[in-house]
């Protein structure tokens, strides 16, 4: 028989396998995964600022979740740019959601820079996105079948110009964490108020 117990149980083993899928167990990269990493990077030809900023970003892993602020302009025409970003995202996000890798936030520009500091040619986006990674770990993997990959081609040549920076959380409001917690716990206590 179905009980409150059982019930309260089945929320908390549902909830325990999510935080293993998006928040993982892995950790922070060892010094031989880095190098493993930077050897993959090095055997697609970046340019050595590109390498060592990556280098800088894996060896300094916090073991943390990560956001990328991605600012972006299309070229004209921006019908046909926007199709061509739209399949690279389609089959980079595939690579990303296996990992608990998401879109967190995506919008459109409405008007110029309204403060511009040093930065005049950056000016004119089209849009802003800022995307989840679960690890750093995680980020490696997927850049490693990006970059140099067809669909990351379509990306190349669907932008004008594009401003991409990693950061992690200082303050963040509506995390799924929590919104999954409350989810669950919602349903739950539900259940048991109209059927227990």
């Amino acid at each position: 028989m179905f009980t409150t117990t059982s019930l309260w149980v089945a929320a908390v083993s549902l909830y325990g396998l999510f935080w293993l899928w998006y928040v993982g167990i892995k950790g922070k990269l060892s010094p031989v995964e880095v190098e493993q990493y930077m050897q993959g990077f090095e055997a697609l030809k970046l340019s050595e600022s590109k390498l060592s900023n990556l280098r800088h970003f894996l060896e300094n892993d916090d073991g943390r979740e990560w956001f990328m602020i991605n600012l972006l302009q299309l070229k004209s025409p921006k019908s046909e740019s926007a199709a061509l970003l739209q399949n690279y995202s389609k089959i980079f996000m595939a690579g990303m959601f296996k990992r608990a890798g998401h879109p967190f936030f995506m919008a459109r520009a409405k008007a110029k820079n309204m403060e511009n500091l040093h930065c005049d040619q950056a000016d004119n986006w089209t849009m802003g996105a800022i995307v989840r990674y679960r690890s750093r770990r995680d980020c490696a993997e997927v850049f490693l079948q990006t970059f140099g990959s067809e669909h990351h081609a379509d990306k190349l040549a669907a932008l004008e110009k594009t401003l991409a920076f990693p950061a992690t959380t200082t303050l963040l409001l509506g995390s799924p964490r929590v919104l999954v917690a409350l989810g669950l716990a919602l349903i739950s206590a539900s259940i048991q108020i109209l059927f227990l």
